[in-house]
């Protein structure tokens, strides 16, 4: 047992990571394709991929019915659609950096949600943590500036950013609901194909070129996007929440902003002032202590049930 959370664990670092290097890319990618094509390309790719290796697995594809339908399009609608469209949409206005420091804010969301829909309690000290990540959100947005906080002038895609955060939270949850059901590679493929689908209604009615012109780095970009932060990161993570759930698996974010920072700074030499500084460090401080306090609560939920079990009547000791 305690090997199989490792090897979760190894797959949700691993698919954070590859997370993290995604707005570097994206940051290139959008000067060659709009937002939407993006999406709609990369989507198509992952979910073409992923039925073809339920086929070969499996033999055959079992399609969704019922109310998995729903799920799945719903998971399609806020985790792909909207979530990549509202980050790949900020990063024309802000920076790689950026839209890393406020993906940090995702196990806060998700912990946040959580609590209202799955009805998990949440402690003082996540809620102190929520606080203090949601301080650094509004010190990031407004970059310190008094002027710009008397104003409420909020940079555009810093704000796109945290919706994207939003809309991914609540992929995640739903995914919880829906893996008790169908495999993480499933519900990834499925989630993706009606994403593609909206999106790519959503193209042709905005009269988009389906077919552009890209470079063979754009190309590569798209790869990396599909196969690497598509394929692999989304069924590592999708795994992830099936076997410890989507607060804790959230946790894991918190290594996105360090990859992203590391990746703005070193190739795409984007400046790393105080602001960033010290609002990436309030918004990672208080996400350690919104998980923090998550696990200590889960700790204390697990020793209550067994202590509960060992106590009851009738149970041998």
């Amino acid at each position: 047992m305690e090997n199989d959370f490792k090897k979760t664990y190894l797959l949700l670092l691993l698919a954070a990571m590859l997370w993290g290097g995604q707005p570097a890319v994206i940051k290139g990618l959008v000067k060659e394709l709009s937002p939407i094509l993006i999406t709609f390309y990369r989507y198509l790719g992952i979910s073409a991929i992923l039925l073809l290796i339920l086929f070969i697995s499996n033999g055959r594809i079992t399609f969704p019915r019922g109310r998995q339908i729903f799920i799945l399009g719903a998971m399609g609608l806020s985790g792909v659609t909207l979530n990549n469209i509202f980050q790949f949409s900020g990063l024309q206005y802000s920076t790689a950096i950026n839209c890393s420091l406020v993906s940090s804010t995702t196990p806060v969301i998700t912990a946040v949600l959580a609590a209202v829909f799955l009805r998990e309690k949440m402690t003082v000290i996540q809620w102190l943590g929520i606080t203090i990540s949601f301080l650094g959100i509004f010190f990031l947005v407004t970059h310190g500036s008094l002027e710009t906080i008397m104003t409420l002038s909020f940079n555009y895609g810093d704000i796109l950013f945290f919706a994207s955060q939003l809309c991914w939270a609540i992929y995640s949850i739903l995914g919880r609901k829906i893996m008790v059901e169908l495999s993480p590679i499933a519900t990834t493929a499925w989630a993706g194909l009606a994403a593609t689908m909206m999106t790519g209604l959503y193209a042709v009615w905005s009269d988009l070129d389906m077919m552009p012109v890209i470079s063979s780095s754009g190309i590569a970009g798209l790869a990396y996007m599909t196969i690497g932060g598509g394929v692999l990161a989304m069924t590592w993570w999708n795994q992830g929440v099936k076997v410890v759930g989507p607060s804790t698996a959230s946790i894991f974010f918190n290594v996105v902003p360090i990859v992203g920072m590391i990746i703005g700074v070193t190739f795409l030499s984007e400046p790393l002032g105080w602001s960033e500084i010290v609002a990436g460090l309030g918004i990672i401080f208080g996400v350690y202590l919104s998980t923090q306090g998550y696990k200590r609560f889960e700790a204390k939920q697990q020793f209550e049930e067994i202590e509960t079990a060992v106590m009851a009547p009738g149970k041998s000791r």
